[in-house]
């Protein structure tokens, strides 16, 4: 009963700090604070943390060392965390999440990947869009606002990057992220 109280109410925080924080990117009230910024170990930082808090979960990682590209660490963090706790809800328990870190000579790439039912492909164009959320209210069983994929892109687009969604096969998504480097 304590572990779902807690994880109740870390949702509602991270509930209510995306409500405020999509605010403060729409008035334009947030300063981003740019710095050089160990990529490697936010995402390591961030999938531990996914890993103590839904310890039924099996979360895989590739990630490379040292890492590093400008970008505000709040930002980024808030980033991974937005698309971690999508996968976390929309895949089914028993399947692996998997998270991908790379560099090659112009970018960084990160991927986070599920086996849950995929996206269709009209809703890939609108999944980004501030308040949408997939499929019918009626039959929706996640929670949610619709402000975490909004976030992720604005996240990106201050960071001068792209996100994407594609299908991940046999079934899925993956989340990938570039910036450059």
């Amino acid at each position: 009963m304590i572990s779902n109280t807690l994880q109740e109410a870390n949702r509602l925080n991270t509930l209510c700090n995306n409500i405020l924080f999509t605010s403060q990117l729409d008035a334009g009230g947030y300063k981003a604070n740019f710095q050089l910024v160990n990529l490697t170990d936010i995402t390591e930082t961030c999938v531990d943390d996914c890993k103590s808090r839904y310890t039924e979960r099996e979360i895989t990682d590739s990630i490379e060392e040292n890492i590093f590209i400008e970008g505000d660490p709040f930002l980024l963090q808030m980033l991974l965390n937005n698309l971690l706790e999508n996968a976390v809800k929309y895949a089914p328990k028993h399947l692996p999440i998997h998270v991908t870190l790379a560099k090659n000579t112009n970018k960084v790439c990160l991927a986070i990947a599920d086996l849950g039912p995929g996206i269709a492909d009209q809703e890939k164009k609108i999944i980004f869009d501030k308040f949408y959320r997939s499929g019918s209210e009626n039959t929706r069983k996640a929670q949610g606002t619709g402000l975490g994929l909004y976030l992720c892109k604005k996240i990106v687009e201050t960071h001068n990057g792209y996100i994407s969604v594609t299908d991940n096969q046999p079934n899925g998504s993956i989340f990938s992220v570039s910036f450059k480097s």
